[in-house]
């Protein structure tokens, strides 16, 4: 019985001491948070700063200090589409006393950041005037812009179209037309499942793949060069990036020089381009009135591109002579016409409200000259070589073929492939065609020192 006193009795100044020196805790406690204010734990941040061990008037001039050298550097930008929109610092307000107040101890918080509604409306107006932003728009944009900021790590990137409502009114940003006879039924089928096919953000379009998921059947190639040719050029009117675009030895009858996009599902030449903006785009097509017409829409972009052929060089045709046996003295037969070569260089200028911002080059497309091809009669060897001492006239037989003339070197007449001089003499280079006659006298081929050739192969120095 004794026993059960003793212990009941020392569990009860057990309890009450732990009483004691809970209300004492607690009361220190309260005294310090009075006094002094409340005092954050290890590992406590508001935002990248360290607020460890420090109170809360400790922690707010602490933090108002650092905020203030932030924000003068303050690095966020709204993205839309083809621009970058920077935030001014002016916009952006922190509150470390907000903060303070609502960081937890021993936890990472975040920074309570507010931006101006109406100065943000007047930034958006002035940078980008071809859109109307509703109220609640702005208020997102803003909230956006806060939560984005909260963090305190810069470099900060807001796309702006994130918080942008459906409504948001579409445009037609760029079209392109070439004239087309008539096309094939496979061709307008493929036509008509391009119109109205979207191109997603940040997504690629391949002509070659769209073929292969359509399936419309047989396609004739020069149809779709004409088919990828419209849609480069309009795409040329847009930010889009062109990831994959080849030409023809020979341009496609209808499209301008500087425009065309091959297309070749034997070799693989495709035609590829992005849309590298933050929202999707539509494509639309059809054949109609004799031309083949695409434009494409979405939401508007900032700036203006215009593609425009820069400079245009020309080159001449060299002029291939062959020997035929089949024609009189004096007979020239025009075996190939020859076709003018040119070099086609592309620019484009980007403008804002007419004003020419800058300009980029495109491309340079090369087209080879053809060369034209002239067939002459076999040249006879001079008879007067006949009565020249030391001539062998059994071996001449008026064919043309002495090989012992006086002068020792073989005659103008080629061989029977029609296309290489006699003996070893080495074939000139000169604009008509000819072959030198001598090895001293020759004139220099391509490559020789000295000497420069234009891209069609013309002697130009």
């Amino acid at each position: 019985m004794g026993n059960r006193t003793i212990i009941t009795y020392f569990i009860s100044i057990l309890g009450a001491s732990l009483l004691f020196f809970g209300i004492a805790s607690a009361g220190s406690l309260a005294v310090e948070n009075l006094f002094f204010g409340k005092r954050f734990g290890d590992h406590t941040y508001a935002g990248p700063f360290n607020l460890s061990k420090q109170t809360d008037k400790e922690a707010e001039i602490k933090l108002t200090s650092e905020l203030l050298g932030m924000q003068d550097k303050l690095q966020a930008d709204l993205l839309y589409q083809d621009t970058i929109i920077p935030i001014p610092a002016e916009l952006v307000e922190y509150s470390p006393s907000a903060t303070i107040e609502q960081a937890k101890s021993e936890e990472e918080n975040s920074l309570i950041a507010t931006v101006s509604e109406e100065g943000l409306r007047t930034l958006l107006q002035q940078q980008l005037p071809m859109l109307s932003f509703s109220d609640s728009e702005i208020q997102s944009i803003a909230k956006g812009i806060s939560e984005k900021l909260e963090s305190g790590i810069m470099p900060q990137s807001i796309i702006l179209t994130d918080f942008l409502k459906s409504t948001q009114i579409t445009s037609e940003i760029a079209s392109a037309s070439i004239k087309v006879d008539g096309l094939t039924a496979p061709m307008l089928e493929l036509i008509s499942e391009l119109d109205g096919n979207e191109i997603e953000p940040k997504a690629s379009f391949s002509i070659l793949e769209f073929i292969e998921n359509t399936q419309p059947g047989l396609l004739d190639e020069e149809e779709l060069t004409i088919l990828a040719s419209t849609l480069y050029k309009a795409s040329l009117q847009t930010n889009f990036w062109i990831e994959d675009r080849t030409i023809r030895r020979e341009l496609t009858q209808g499209v301008k020089p500087g425009f065309e996009a091959a297309i070749n599902t034997q070799l693989g030449l495709d035609y590829v381009m992005t849309n590298p903006n933050y929202t999707s785009y539509t494509v639309h097509a059809k054949w109609e009135s004799g031309s083949l017409n695409i434009s494409i829409e979405g939401m508007p972009l900032r700036y203006e591109y215009e593609p425009y052929v820069a400079e245009t060089n020309t080159f001449d045709p060299k002029t291939v002579v062959q020997y035929s046996e089949d024609l009189s003295r004096g007979q020239v037969h025009i075996a190939e016409p020859g076709i003018e070569g040119f070099e086609i260089i592309v620019q484009r200028k980007i403008t804002e409200d007419g004003s020419l911002l800058t300009t980029e080059p495109i491309s340079e497309d090369f087209y080879p000259p053809v060369s034209r091809v002239e067939q002459h009669p076999l040249i006879e060897a001079d008879t007067n070589l006949d009565n020249e001492p030391g001539a062998d006239s059994s071996q001449n037989n008026g064919s043309g073929n002495d090989s012992s003339s006086n002068n020792g070197n073989s005659s103008n007449k080629p061989d029977s492939s029609g296309d290489k001089p006699s003996g070893s003499n080495k074939p000139s280079k000169n604009p008509n065609g000819g072959w030198a006659q001598d090895d001293e006298n020759a004139i220099p081929m391509p490559g020789d020192d000295d000497y420069l050739y234009d891209k069609g192969g013309n002697l130009i120095k």
